[in-house]
């Protein structure tokens, strides 16, 4: 028998059954409980449709699940737990409350101390050398859930493991996230329709952290190729560039547009290449999406995908001059690999990010470690 109990409480979602014994606290986006008929809601973001197949798998082994908004401090109670799962702070919180739980942290991103360096370091370069006062974009707060997780589930690529520290890297496993993208690419359209000398930067804030500058750097300078920018910018960024843009006929800007939209979708139809030089990502799921479109991606280390080389080209550096490397690689593909690597795109990315798979991978990872916690079960 499953109940479901419904609270007005919308931070908080509870799965309870009388023949469940153990309990698993999950700090992460207990919202996608009260939305689950709002088609748009549920795609705005990969993570809405994985969320209510966490819940489910955990509950289908026989766990009663608390799921928890995750910055939510009042969600923490005092019963005892056999599994905490998720995103901190609550995933802090809760461990340290349950120290004989099984905790597996929930990694959606690179590490933290990673993502901080990235983005002062990249907004101070940028400062110095424009003479400017941007803000940090994207920070993020320090916290211990890497260290005090008995493993970790990971988002992301080899690549994302390379930003923790060497002795936090044993604890990972890698999960392919999903995909939000629900639109079909019709090759022969797409083998028709795509020009050589368009490219795409789609993402969304944290310009500087994710290289907006040096794309927009290098295309200023090359009018010979359209950029096309998707996502929402930061607006003392656009604000710095906006002159130097308004004369360059070969950049624009569309701010954020839905995936399903006609205007998105005759876009990545034109667009070849997807520039990515973002400085810290998990798996990108713009990166994703395009792949699914037959846009290959050129992209920085940490917005890469495993096995890059084979499908797309990866910046050895976040520099202007990669980025000139990369574009003259892209545009000088003969047409029969540049083809065979639109078509590679589009079956590799649609086989390797759903939800099929995501739901697939995350119970083995889970069984696997509930096992090694208590080979009992």
């Amino acid at each position: 028998m499953r109940l479901r109990i419904f609270r007005r409480n919308k931070k908080r979602h509870i799965l309870y059954s009388l023949f469940n014994r153990k309990w698993v606290y999950i700090s992460y986006i207990p919202d996608v409980y009260y939305n689950k008929k709002n088609t748009k809601y549920m795609l705005s973001h990969q993570n809405k449709r994985e969320a209510l197949v966490i819940g489910d798998i955990f509950y289908s082994l026989g766990y009663n699940v608390k799921i928890a908004l995750f910055n939510a401090p009042e969600e923490c109670d005092t019963r005892k737990y056999d599994i905490i799962f998720g995103l901190e702070p609550n995933f802090v919180t809760m461990s340290q409350r349950n120290p004989q739980a099984l905790k597996i942290y929930y990694a959606t991103g690179a590490y933290w101390k990673h993502q901080l360096t990235m983005v002062k370091n990249r907004t101070d370069l940028f400062n110095t050398k424009h003479g400017t006062h941007l803000p940090y974009s994207r920070l993020v707060d320090a916290h211990n859930s890497c260290e005090i997780a008995d493993v970790i589930f990971q988002i992301g690529s080899s690549f994302t493991i390379q930003t923790y520290p060497s002795k936090l890297q044993s604890k990972i496993n890698i999960i392919n996230q999903s995909s939000n993208f629900v639109q079909e690419c019709d090759l022969k359209h797409k083998l028709q329709s795509v020009s050589m000398k368009d490219f795409m930067w789609f993402g969304s804030s944290g310009s500087i952290l994710k290289g907006l500058d040096l794309v927009l750097e290098y295309f200023i300078e090359n009018p010979q190729y359209n950029l096309h920018v998707v996502g929402p910018l930061d607006e003392e960024f656009i604000r710095f560039y906006q002159k130097q843009i308004e004369k360059c006929l070969n950049i624009t800007f569309y701010n954020f547009l839905d995936t399903s939209s006609k205007e998105f979708m005759n876009l990545a139809y034109l667009c070849a290449f997807n520039i990515f030089p973002s400085g810290s990502e998990g798996c990108p799921g713009s990166v994703i999406t395009l792949m699914q479109m037959g846009v290959i991606p050129i992209t920085s280390q940490w917005g890469a995908i495993d096995q890059i080389e084979h499908y797309g080209y990866l910046l050895p550096e976040l520099s202007v001059e990669a980025i000139s490397k990369a574009i003259e690689w892209g545009v000088t593909l003969p047409r029969e690999e540049f083809h065979k690597i639109i078509e590679e795109n589009i079956s590799y990315s649609k086989n390797t990010w759903n939800l099929k798979r995501f739901e697939n991978e995350f119970r083995s990872l889970l069984l696997t470690f509930i096992e090694k916690s208590n080979p009992k079960i």
